[in-house]
């Protein structure tokens, strides 16, 4: 929180006002981005290559080509993106590590790269773990953002649902 009151940073207000009041509220728009927190669902396409090493061992090159994304929030800034993901992760004896890149369009054309973590698989088969913003054009400059997912591919469609949960703040 900023607080704006006389003498901020040595500047007197009666002999500075505009130039303290000016800096006050720069530092209150830099620090008052709307955040918000929402579940949302992907929907996409996977091409994923499996490379078997032994049992229980494999390594997968993963890409997946998501059409949509649509969240529970209202005016959610990730709605309606579209783009790939693509990596790798590795499969050992249950273990499960990885990661990659995503870069998604949204519906005005602003792009926003994102990072995702594999750290685990449930009962199902769905990949978990984290995701957050890395960076953009436009609005997505300078948004941050971070979250978990579970991501399950149909083996025989490469069908792929993608089920986000996290924040995303938007100065």
């Amino acid at each position: 929180k900023v607080r704006c009151f006389t003498g901020v940073w040595g500047i007197k207000m009666k002999k500075h006002g505009i130039i303290a009041a000016a800096i006050c509220v720069a530092a209150a728009t830099v620090s008052t981005a709307d955040e918000i927190e929402s579940a949302g669902t992907g929907k996409g396409k996977a091409m994923n290559q499996v490379h078997q090493l032994g049992e229980g061992h494999m390594l997968i090159q993963m890409h997946t080509d998501y059409s949509s994304f649509e969240f529970e929030a209202d005016g959610h800034p990730m709605t309606g993106m579209t783009g790939p993901c693509f990596g790798a992760i590795e499969i050992n004896a249950g273990s499960v590590s990885g990661g990659g890149k995503c870069l998604y369009t949204d519906p005005e054309g602003d792009r926003v790269s994102m990072n995702w973590s594999a750290e685990g698989m449930t009962a199902d088969g769905a990949m978990t773990g984290t995701w957050a913003v890395s960076g953009g054009t436009g609005k997505w400059m300078t948004a941050r953002g971070a979250g978990t997912y579970a991501s399950l591919t149909n083996r025989d469609t490469g069908e792929n649902v993608n089920t986000v949960q996290g924040s995303i703040s938007m100065p």
